[in-house]
C-alpha cells in the first residue's frame, strides 16, 4: 500500500510540475460526478471521472483537468459496490456506498454516493459459469496465471464479466493457490506438482450454488522459461475482432488468440463489434482507457470503452464479452 501511494503522489507531483512550468498551476479542487448514481441490481457498473482545477497564481485563471485515472478510487463498502483504479464501479449486492477519489497536493478527495438496488441481477438468473481457460500450464513455483469468470445470464446482458465477484478455490493449497481476484500461483515443486482444480463459486447475490472449473497443470519438463502469454477469448451471443498494440493478438469472431509479450510490457486491447453486436466489456483484469480512443459507438450500457490496458506481470488470460442488442 506504501508504495501504491508513493507511486500514485509521484505521479501528481510531476503533474502538478509540469503544469506548474508553464502555467504556475496548483491542484486545488477534485470533483466527482456523477455525485449520486444508482445501479439497478449486482453486477452492473456505472462510471465515475475525477475532474481537478488548477489555479493559475500568475493570470488568476482556473483550469480543469480529467484525472479519474490518476486518482486513488476506493468504496467504504465493498460488499455492496467495488470500484476498480478507472473509477468503474461494480455492484455487489443490495445497499449504499461512499465512492471516494483521493490525490493532490494536501491529500484532497471528493465523494459520489452509489446505491445498488436490487442484488438479485433484477431477476435476471445466473445459469453457469465458464472459467477461462479451462486448462493452464506453469513453468516453475512462484509462477502465477490469471483466471477469469464468466456468467451465462437468463436475460440481458447475457454474458457478463464475474471475476471479481465469485469465491476462488483450488483443490490442492499446497501445489496452487488462489487469490479473490482469480490470480494463482504454483507453490508446490515442480517435480512433484499435481493437476489442481480451480473452481468458481456464484456470488451469493446470484442466489444459485453455479460453479466452474479449470484445470491447473505443471509443464514437463520443469522450469522452462517462457515469456508470459496473453491470451484472450470472445465470449458472448455476439461477435467481434479483438487486436492488440503491441502486435501479437489479432482475434476474429468466435476464436480466441494468444499472444507472447516482454515482462513488464503494457498490452492495449481494441474490441471491434460486428454488425449486429454490441460490446459487453473486457474481463476486470483489463482496465478500460477513457476516453475510448477507438471511436467505438456499439457499447452496451454501463461500458466505457472497447479499448483496454493490461500489464505483463504474469501469465494474463482475457475476457472480452460481445451480446446481441436486447
Amino acid at each position: 500500500m506504501a508504495g501504491r501511494v508513493l507511486a500514485f503522489c509521484s505521479v501528481i507531483a510531476i503533474l502538478a510540475f509540469a503544469v506548474g512550468c508553464s502555467q504556475n498551476a496548483q491542484l486545488t479542487s477534485i470533483a466527482v460526478t456523477p455525485t449520486i448514481a444508482t445501479i439497478p441490481s449486482a453486477g452492473q457498473t456505472a462510471q465515475f471521472t475525477a475532474t481537478g482545477t488548477f489555479s493559475n497564481a500568475k493570470n488568476n485563471k482556473n483550469y480543469q483537468e480529467n484525472l479519474t485515472t490518476q486518482v486513488v478510487w476506493s468504496s467504504n463498502n465493498t460488499g455492496v459496490a467495488s470500484i476498480n483504479s478507472s473509477g468503474l464501479a461494480t455492484a455487489v449486492s443490495a445497499g449504499t456506498a461512499t465512492i471516494t477519489a483521493a490525490g493532490g497536493n494536501g491529500g484532497l478527495t471528493a465523494t459520489a454516493t452509489v446505491t445498488v438496488t436490487s442484488g438479485q441481477n433484477g431477476g435476471n438468473t445466473l445459469l453457469s459459469i465458464a472459467v477461462i481457460p479451462s486448462m493452464q500450464y506453469v513453468d516453475n513455483t512462484g509462477e502465477t496465471t490469471q483466471f477469469i469468470a464468466i456468467g451465462t445470464f437468463s436475460g440481458p446482458p447475457t454474458t457478463q464479466d464475474l471475476t471479481n465477484q465469485v469465491t476462488w478455490s483450488s483443490s490442492d493449497t499446497e501445489d496452487a493457490t488462489i487469490n479473490s481476484a482469480g490470480l494463482a500461483t504454483a507453490v508446490g515443486d515442480c517435480s512433484t506438482f499435481q493437476e489442481t482444480t480451480i473452481t468458481a463459486l456464484a456470488p451469493a447475490s446470484s442466489g444459485t450454488g453455479v460453479t466452474g472449473t479449470a484445470e491447473l497443470l505443471p509443464t514437463s519438463p520443469c522450469g522452462t522459461v517462457n515469456q508470459p502469454t496473453l491470451a484472450v477469448t470472445l465470449v458472448g451471443q455476439g461477435a467481434g475482432v479483438v487486436t492488440s498494440s503491441p502486435g501479437g493478438v489479432n482475434c476474429g469472431s468466435g476464436a480466441g488468440c494468444t499472444g507472447y509479450f516482454q515482462l513488464g510490457a503494457n498490452v492495449t486491447l481494441t474490441a471491434a463489434p460486428s454488425n449486429g453486436s454490441i460490446f459487453g466489456g473486457f474481463s476486470a483484469n483489463c482496465a478500460p482507457v477513457i476516453p475510448d480512443p477507438s471511436g467505438c459507438t456499439a457499447l452496451e450500457s454501463g461500458v466505457q470503452s472497447c479499448t483496454c490496458s493490461v500489464v505483463m506481470i504474469d501469465n494474463q488470460n482475457v475476457g472480452a464479452i460481445f451480446n446481441t442488442p436486447q
